[in-house]
């Protein structure tokens, strides 16, 4: 993570035990200034283990909202056919707020000052991710951003590039054609996104986050 340190003074009294996942998520609000506090939540709102330089009330009302937020999301996509939401960020004038989910059962929550969710952040977020599901035995779902995936490019006619083909979960797919291609641009990153059709006529999205530099699929 890098050092962009925080006095330990800084968290708030906690009301609740100290448990195994404490010093994971005290790692990432340590390291992070504009984080406000981080929560650990279950798939019913209630938190598990959080840190926090707000009031603990806050942190955990907060987390549990954004469960529900999260939910909603997840049964939009569901209607749609749109895949598993796996990251959310919400950015307004006091506060920016980050869900990233675990599992179908977990969920962490990111509360910091406003224009504060940055790359470094998010990286550091990701590391959290690997370490919290190391720590609860958590497996990494085939929809995860995380999850192996490998994108063999093409030269294209007025675009840089385009997938030829992809590899996940040791499984080669090719791309039979590519039905579209768009930018997203986001507060923090660029996806180039590309809707394509494999040769088993399956169609889904594949995106290449700039930023990262890596490949993600929905």
């Amino acid at each position: 993570m890098p050092l962009r340190l925080r006095s330990p003074a800084e968290e708030a009294t906690r009301d609740m035990a100290e448990s195994a996942f404490t010093n994971i998520l005290r790692a990432f609000w340590l390291a992070n200034a504009g984080v406000l506090a981080v929560a650990f939540v279950d798939s019913e709102g209630e938190c598990v283990d959080y840190c926090s330089s707000l009031p603990p009330f806050d942190a955990k009302v907060a987390a549990a909202h954004l469960r529900v937020v999260v939910d909603d999301v997840r049964r939009f996509a569901e209607r749609r056919a749109s895949g598993e939401p796996s990251h959310l960020e919400i950015h307004g004038r006091e506060r920016d707020l980050v869900a990233r989910s675990l599992g179908d059962d977990y969920l962490l929550v990111v509360v910091l000052a406003a224009g504060e969710t940055d790359q470094a952040v998010l990286h550091d977020l990701e590391e959290t991710v690997v370490r919290l599901r190391r720590e609860a035995g958590i497996g990494v779902p085939s929809w995860d951003p995380s999850a192996e995936l490998t994108v063999e490019v093409r030269t294209a006619i007025g675009w840089p590039f385009a997938p030829r083909a992809f590899v996940e979960g040791g499984r080669r797919h090719e791309v039979a054609s590519v039905l579209g291609r768009w930018e997203e641009v986001g507060a923090v990153d660029v996806l180039d996104c590309f809707r394509v059709q494999t040769a088993r006529d399956e169609e889904l999205t594949l995106a290449y986050d700039r930023a990262e530099r890596r490949w993600l699929r929905w």
